[in-house]
């Protein structure tokens, strides 16, 4: 039995060059290039006239094809989209290409056997009635996936940005010391206004098992969003150090630390906020 399909290539290029956009779009995002849409559409475009032509003309053995695709196509695509590429970043830029494809064919498998997406897609491209429809819903899909991953994307940059405002601080004191975690604040510009000495600002909860007692206790004003005016409470620790993964340490002798009651993150993903001027 010989089963003929009739199948649409400006359908067929449609839906490849629309696909192709969004992946060399979020590729770019993830690897943080400048985007021109034009290049984009160029890279996508040589990826849509492969697939049409392997389907027009299925002479390649499935290996072969196989490897022109991911080996060679592909290069091109990336290539015309965000220009040439050398040594670790543009096996870095293919890599990205390949995982943000198999992320959004795993979603499109998702939606197709889990959704009436497949059917419409299978009309699209044998033409069926409704194709309009068709199409409709599979850039719906498209459209939805990409926002989805662009979302993710962006949650995991911020998360990552984030990271990277992380410290570790052990502060000491009279022969008692504290682990805590810091958050970098790059808007903290307290200081003491007669020394002009940087505060550092810690929650009291972190430092009351090392600092029992205090001989002495310096006030500083402040002011913050929500409450105009404050007196914060400050202390003058030995030394604190301020690490962070994959950098040297500072050591910063006789710290002016203000103390605050109340927590500095909801979370409580850090108890302190240091002083830029302090940390290089």
């Amino acid at each position: 039995m010989i089963i003929t399909i009739d199948l649409y290539a400006d359908v067929l290029f449609l839906i490849n060059f629309f696909m192709d956009g969004l992946i060399l779009s979020l590729t770019g995002k993830l690897m943080k290039y400048p985007r021109s849409w034009k290049k984009i559409a160029f890279g996508s475009a040589l990826g849509a006239i492969w697939a049409v032509f392997v389907s027009a003309f299925p002479i390649f053995p499935p290996l072969a094809e196989a490897a022109v695709t991911y080996g060679g196509i592909s290069v091109l695509m990336v290539t015309a989209a965000f220009g040439r590429k050398r040594g670790k970043e543009f096996f870095l830029c293919l890599g990205a290409l390949y995982i943000i494809a198999f992320v959004m064919a795993g979603c499109f498998q998702l939606l197709l056997y889990h959704t009436r997406a497949g059917t419409y897609i299978f009309m699209a491209l044998l033409g069926e009635a409704f194709a309009r429809w068709s199409l409709t819903a599979l850039i719906l899909l498209g459209t939805g996936s990409y926002l989805g991953l662009s979302a993710g994307l962006r949650m995991l940059w911020n998360r990552k940005k984030r990271k990277n405002c992380l410290y570790q601080v052990t502060l000491f004191y009279r022969g008692r010391e504290k682990k805590v975690t810091a958050l970098l604040d790059t808007g903290n510009r307290l200081f003491e206004p007669v020394s002009r000495r940087p505060v550092h600002v810690v929650t009291y909860e972190a430092v009351k098992e090392i600092c029992v007692s205090v001989p002495a206790v310096t006030y500083i004003p402040f002011g913050s969003v929500g409450r105009e005016r404050g007196i914060l409470p400050g202390i003058e620790l030995d030394s604190m150090e301020v690490s962070q993964e994959n950098r040297e340490s500072t050591r910063i002798e006789h710290p002016l630390i203000g103390v605050c009651r109340q927590p500095l993150c909801g979370n409580r993903e850090y108890e302190m906020l240091l002083n830029g001027e302090q940390i290089p």
